[in-house]
């Protein structure tokens, strides 16, 4: 991540500190697997005004050219878990079925390639990939993706939904036609370099009009934990505005079925899963893989 100065510096140093965590990777490597995006906050097209801050493993905050991305989260264990019971009868091709309530027992494993899983977003995911890892390493224990097979992890430091930065990433996965699922967050960047809560909603619904049209099949949406200190509180209004909107969204869609988690619940009361009050350390990338994976296990994303 990027390190946060003051707060002179700390905008800048926030958007660097949130766009390193939220937005800074690069873009990923053929065959699924990821990498960091060199000298450019979403590895595209982000303004050099915008100051990127990545959060490494550990949490220390570097600050860079770049967007700033935020890490405010919000996909709740428990909306996410009553958007599976009654989201429960879809069945997914290649062979996975979900049955009713999305049992796990009737989940077929096995099925998914790791070039048919997209996880798109900005720094929160970007800073390490860590989260992407974590994911990776339970469904290859979980038997759902060969040990020696990588998701396409696009994400980059700095990006915004907006701009159709992370849009942009979801269209370079689905080249080969193959994303059947898509892992992602987004907004924070859109509320921290730009206070445009709404405009990333409208991005979202568009990117989700694409998904569609590609028959993309589910879609996990994991959305910030609150970021702590007071050196964010315009950040945490503008998410706290846009995180019931784009939960309404996620909630209503039906193709692609879309799996809401706000990760409040998994960080509050854990402090140590940030350095710089927005990016995940790596226990942060952790345990919220680890929530992501619980999701995708409930609802055969990917299984």
């Amino acid at each position: 991540m990027r390190s946060i100065p003051s707060y002179a510096a700390t905008k800048l140093s926030v958007l660097g500190l949130l766009s390193i965590g939220i937005w800074a990777c690069g873009e990923a490597n053929d065959g699924g697997t990821s990498s960091t995006g060199g000298g450019g906050p979403d590895g595209t097209t982000t303004s050099s005004a915008e100051t990127t801050a990545t959060v490494g493993s550990g949490g220390a905050a570097t600050t860079g050219a770049g967007g700033a991305t935020a890490g405010s989260t919000s996909s709740s264990s428990s909306s996410s878990s009553s958007a599976s019971t009654a989201e429960a009868s879809s069945s997914a091709s290649g062979g996975e079925t979900v049955g009713t309530g999305g049992d796990p027992a009737e989940c077929v494993k096995g099925q998914t390639k790791g070039n048919q899983v997209a996880v798109i977003g900005e720094s929160f995911i970007a800073a390490t990939h860590g989260i992407t890892q974590q994911i990776e390493k339970q469904a290859k224990a979980n038997g759902s993706l060969a040990q020696s097979d990588r998701y396409i992890d696009n994400s980059v430091s700095g990006t915004t939904l907006a701009n159709d930065q992370i849009p942009s990433q979801y269209r370079k996965a689905a080249e080969n036609g193959m994303i059947k699922y898509v892992l992602m967050d987004g907004g924070g960047n859109d509320c921290l370099l730009r206070g445009d809560g709404d405009g990333a909603l409208a991005a979202a619904e568009s990117l989700f009009e694409t998904m569609e049209k590609d028959n993309v099949e589910k879609v996990v949406y994991f959305f910030y934990p609150d970021p702590i200190g007071n050196n964010f509180s315009s950040l945490k209004s503008c998410l706290d505005t846009l995180r019931p909107k784009m939960k309404a969204l996620c909630d209503g869609l039906t193709s692609p079925k879309c799996y809401w988690l706000d990760l409040r619940p998994t960080w509050n009361g854990h402090n140590e899963y940030t350095q710089d009050g927005i990016h995940p350390t790596s226990a942060g990338s952790i345990a919220t893989g680890d929530a992501v994976w619980e999701v995708m296990k409930e609802n055969c994303v990917a299984q």
